[in-house]
């Protein structure tokens, strides 16, 4: 077996990830010994540990299919459909500003009505 698919079976584990959660939790909880200058394993183990962690919060959350857990290749295209979806929402959200901010010398407050 890959090395990087082993990491990625890894992250994917329960145990793992709740691991990884106590330790964002907790500052006395270390996934390496190292806290710097990471290897590029520890990092794709680290990218790994996140993205399941984003998948299952979207199950439970978003309530989308446990069935993305399946195969590897339902869960990166999830992913990648996520991170699409992120993409036009941020464009569409960007362009329709509802609050447009001009330099001036006075602050002018909305009137509010008494009921």
């Amino acid at each position: 077996m890959d090395i990087h698919t082993n990491i990625r079976k890894l992250a994917k584990s329960v145990r793992i990830q709740n691991i990884f959660g106590a330790a964002k939790d907790l500052q006395s909880i270390k996934i390496f010994r190292n806290e710097c200058d990471f290897t590029n394993l520890q990092e794709e183990f680290l990218s790994y540990l996140y993205f399941y962690e984003s998948i299952a919060r979207d199950i439970i959350v978003e309530k989308i299919s446990k069935h993305v857990y399946d195969k590897d290749l339902y869960e990166d295209a999830y992913y990648l459909w996520k991170q699409e979806k992120s993409n036009k929402t941020d464009k569409k959200s960007n362009s329709n500003q509802d609050v447009r901010l001009v330099m001036g010398t006075s602050i002018i407050f909305p009137k509010t009505e008494d009921k």
